[in-house]
């Protein structure tokens, strides 16, 4: 048997016909197909237009994302949950793709300014009476066998000046990397 469809957005409420697409809200409690909430192109380009993005501020608190959203339109969305993956943003909120990939240009500027001075490897060389690290932060800059060693205070000295942000970054590295090379006590 051949049934018939009507196609009413649940927005406008207006009956409507499909030309090639179908939109509908995906809420992931549908069970079945009459549980779909279906769109009308006219509500659809009205929910894009929306999402149209000024500006975005990131923050990250206790390992957790969050953005202030600034639309074109003047609404402000202030300390949304999101997840950067791939080259979109995902926020808690139902926003359009094209939102979400605007979102991430703006987050990978934040996320680059944030991890410039950021330690990307570090690695320690002993040798004979000469300790020495090689280091590299996320924006390039590189320290290439650098002898250091800590004075009777605990201070880290090193033979050329490094940014105090990137000694504190060696240090961490040192006490890690000490933790992993001392051996365990024997146990009898």
């Amino acid at each position: 048997m051949i049934r018939e469809l009507r196609l009413v957005c649940s927005d406008c409420s207006r009956e409507f016909s499909a030309k090639g697409r179908i939109f509908y809200k995906d809420t992931f409690k549908n069970k079945d197909f009459a549980e779909i909430q279906l769109v009308c192109s006219l509500c659809h380009k009205k929910w894009q237009d929306y999402w149209e993005i000024k500006d975005a501020a990131f923050i990250e608190e206790h390992g957790s994302l969050y953005v202030t959203l600034i639309l074109k339109n003047g609404d402000i969305y202030e300390k949304v949950d999101c997840t950067a993956m791939d080259d979109i943003v995902a926020t808690s909120m139902d926003i359009p793709l094209k939102a979400q990939k605007n979102l991430y240009i703006i987050y990978k500027k934040w996320y680059d300014i944030l991890m410039k001075d950021c330690l990307k490897e570090c690695s320690f060389n002993e040798s004979f009476m000469r300790t020495t690290f090689t280091c590299e932060t996320f924006s390039g800059d590189r320290y290439e066998d650098i002898a250091f060693r800590f004075n009777r205070a605990g201070a880290l000295e090193t033979e050329i000046e490094i940014p105090p942000v990137i000694q504190r970054q060696i240090i961490e590295k040192w006490d890690i990397y000490q933790l992993s090379n001392t051996p365990l006590p024997k146990i009898e």
